[in-house]
């Protein structure tokens, strides 16, 4: 298999980076992969198994993220998506199969707004529909801590924004995950000059992806117990889409790719490559859904 190749480019006075792994006999569109605000290049490796025997996967250090420079206060998602179109531009292609996750999906769905005919099929996950006054507040009592020189507390207030707290619902690797969250986060605040400034403008800054979309296949899918935007938020947006199904994943929560990987996975590129994403196992039903129109289908 081909190594994997890294190029960074420059962008108003901005250098990101990606990074693409080819396949060797792809059979779809590349996958484009964006993460978590401060979510680089280089964490998308756990889906290397379900996506080169299908596609090539791209990644990237979008500006803020890994070694890429952060936007500046008068650049916003604008750049993002731009950044995102070089990419696109640099490696060649007309059109890529688009994986967002949490703050990721935003910058997707503004991308598939922006330029729906490069975009062969989205998937949102773990969407952030709406911050509620709830997270916000966690914010800010965090940022307290920090703005002390307590980066530890910081990280423990943020943990309750993050995860689901909740003893009585069942989570997969709940533990694990929670030391996995605690550490990535504390490097990110504590390793970047950049890294707090960033996870703030992603939280006070008006990101709600509103609009609606049509013209692009779509997924829409979360973890059951996801603590950013509820299963109903999620799957009330999910209906402003055109052709847009909506998935919840068992037993996991906003951090589904960590709790649920090889079903998060899965999903994805069932979607991606046109298969059923109808009566898995791993997925669940959202307890008492509010009656806001038909459902949206979970199949193709």
């Amino acid at each position: 298999m081909p190594a994997p190749i890294t190029r960074t480019l420059p962008l108003d006075g901005l250098s990101f980076s990606y990074q693409v792994q080819w396949a060797e006999h792809p059979t779809i569109e590349p996958v484009f992969v964006i993460g978590g605000v401060l979510q680089g290049m280089h964490g998308w490796s756990i889906m290397e198994n379900h996506v080169l025997p299908h596609a090539g996967l791209i990644s990237v250090d979008l500006p803020g993220a890994g070694e890429s420079t952060p936007l500046r206060p008068e650049q916003d998602m604008e750049t993002m998506c731009r950044a995102v179109e070089m990419i696109i531009d640099d490696l060649g292609l007309e059109r890529v199969n688009f994986l967002g996750y949490s703050f990721g999906s935003a910058v997707a769905f503004r991308c598939a707004q922006r330029r729906p005919d490069r975009i062969a099929r989205l998937v949102l996950g773990g969407v952030p529909v709406r911050i509620s006054d709830k997270l916000i507040d966690l914010w800010m009592r965090g940022a307290q801590r920090m703005l002390e020189g307590d980066p530890n507390g910081f990280v423990d207030v943020l943990t309750e924004m993050f995860l689901c707290c909740d003893t009585d619902v069942v989570i997969r690797n709940r533990d694990v995950v929670r030391q996995l969250v605690k550490r990535m986060t504390l490097r990110a605040v504590t390793a970047s000059a950049h890294g707090f400034r960033t996870m703030e403008r992603s939280v006070l800054e008006n990101l709600d992806p509103v609009g609606g979309l049509t013209g692009v296949p779509t997924l829409v899918f979360c973890g059951e117990h996801d603590t950013i935007s509820s299963v109903h938020e999620q799957q009330d947006f999910a209906r402003t889409i055109d052709d847009c199904a909506f998935a919840v994943i068992g037993e996991a929560d906003h951090w589904v790719f960590m709790q649920r990987r090889e079903e998060a996975s899965d999903l994805v590129m069932r979607f991606f490559t046109g298969r059923s994403v109808a009566d898995l196992g791993y997925l669940t039903t959202p307890a008492s859904p509010r009656p806001s129109g038909e459902p949206a289908s979970l199949s193709r």
